[in-house]
């Protein structure tokens, strides 16, 4: 299934590969170590019956306690090893009903419950259920890897709303998060609008003044062609996208920031993304823009410059569960440190587990003698040097659902270099096959979500409707 073009074809593949195993005794059959089978069938049959007898007020709390209990259990990977179409008829059966509760409940005319009831309710509950984020990791151009990830999550309508990314995760990020669905399947209808010549080699004399190597007006203009020029409040309203993008300080005493709507609604995103995408050695410090109440573009936080998100936030999942209220991470993971290395443990298998413990022994090693060292150094140049060792050492780099690309020896080369439109179309094409396989996955622990997203935006919208005031039309 490696070679196939299209998701359609995969499926097929995947269909055919399933009948020829023993995938489908395996789903067909409840009992599973995973988790209990036999509450998970009487969860699902009290649901149905309350449900059908019409008890709305007995169903709210049957719904929360059912998803609450089972949401960790049945998150667990190993109920999706078997085959990449599925798990247990049961879990998806519970989905189903799940799914059908929340339908039912959000219509008031079938519950016989007040419209403003029944928001407050579902409020309360997408607030206890929590959100699913895609997290986009840097990785210099193998980051291009990332619009696969965002193209076959979009296309099944499963791209989460709350999108975040670090280095060139940031780049992506800001692309898919500025457009709505329809201009999303536009652009990858024709890719070809995509720019990917950011880098531009600066002239000797300038690389030793400014310390770099690439011309950071090259990448603001690839940046503002792929981006656009929205604040991020101006983008949050135009799709509805929670963009949330990693910067890192250049100062030992400021902070790293994750920059979203909530945070720095004024700020334009296309300088938060140049900012993030700043290399220290390839590009100098970014200055971040915001515009003011006359429209002009003026900086922010003028003294201070960022660099490469990716130094110190990676992945700022502690940042993004405050801020957003998620606790569900699907990351699409590209940094040439990372990838490889999880390609290998996050298999099955002794040799993966045997391999992940050793992997694991030798980082907590090096992150506690680069601590040492970061410690020992402080008030020294070396401080700096030894404290971005220590925070790629120690920062997390995986998630709930995990997307690696096959990562070929000719695109780890060529990191560092512009790339031509037919490799951007081989990474968009790796990105879509390392996701495909994990599809069913991701839709059935987004499911929920989802669905409480779509009816608090239903509720919400027929109430306002409702307020509108209405005026008599003039007689002729």
């Amino acid at each position: 299934m490696s070679g196939v073009e299209d998701y359609h074809a995969w499926r097929r593949s995947a269909e055919v590969a399933t009948e020829s195993g023993d995938a489908d005794i395996w789903r067909a059959k409840p009992e599973s170590s995973v988790y209990d089978a036999k509450l998970l069938r009487q969860h699902t049959e009290e649901l149905t019956r309350t449900r059908e007898a019409g008890k709305a007020l007995e169903l709210v709390p049957l719904l929360r306690e059912a998803l609450y209990r089972h949401l960790g259990e049945l998150a667990d990977p190993r109920l999706y090893a078997r085959t990449p179409l599925g798990t247990k008829h049961l879990v998806e059966a519970f989905y189903e009903e799940a799914l059908a509760c929340i339908e039912y409940l959000a219509d008031p005319d079938q519950t016989g419950l007040s419209p403003e009831f029944t928001l407050a309710g579902f409020r309360r509950a997408a607030h206890i259920f929590g959100r699913s984020a895609l997290l986009l990791s840097g990785g210099a151009t193998l980051g291009f890897f990332h619009l696969g990830v965002v193209k076959a999550l979009s296309e099944q309508g499963l791209l989460p709303s709350v999108l975040s990314g670090a280095s060139m995760g940031a780049l992506i990020a800001c692309g898919a998060g500025v457009r709505t669905d329809e201009e999303l399947g536009a652009l990858f209808a024709n890719p070809r609008v995509i720019r990917t010549d950011a880098l531009k080699r600066l002239s000797p004399k300038r690389a030793a003044s400014e310390r770099a190597v690439y011309d950071p007006a090259r990448l603001e203009e690839v940046v503002a062609n792929n981006c656009g020029d929205y604040t991020f409040e101006e983008a949050h309203a135009r799709t509805g996208r929670t963009v949330s993008i990693s910067v890192s300080p250049t100062r030992e005493r400021q902070k790293p920031r994750v920059l979203c709507h909530f945070t720095t609604p004024k700020v334009l995103m296309n300088s938060a993304a140049v900012a993030s995408a700043s290399i220290p050695g390839a590009f100098p410090g970014a200055t971040l823009y915001q515009r003011d109440s006359s429209g002009e573009r003026i900086p922010y936080m003028s003294t201070e410059r960022w660099i490469d998100g990716s130094l110190k936030g990676d992945l700022p999942m502690r940042r993004l569960s405050r801020l957003h209220n998620v606790n569900h991470f699907i990351v699409s993971q590209v940094n040439p440190h990372v990838a490889p290395v999880r390609g290998v443990t996050g298999k099955r298998g002794i040799v993966p587990v045997v391999s992940g413990v050793i992997l694991s022994s030798v980082l907590a090693q090096v992150t506690h003698q680069l601590e040492l060292a970061r410690d020992f150094t402080k008030s020294t140049p070396l401080y700096s040097t030894f404290d971005v060792a220590h925070s790629l050492a120690n920062q997390p780099y995986s998630g709930d659902i995990d997307i690696h690309p096959r990562l070929r020896p000719t695109a780890l080369l060529r990191a560092m270099s512009n790339i031509s439109h037919k490799e951007l179309l081989k990474h968009i094409l790796e990105g879509e096959r390392a996701t495909w396989p994990l599809l069913a996955r991701v839709r059935d622990q987004t499911c929920v979500s989802r669905a409480l997203d779509a009816a608090i935006r239903r509720l919400s919208s027929e109430q306002a409707a409702t307020r509108r005031p209405s005026y008599p039309r003039p007689s002729r």
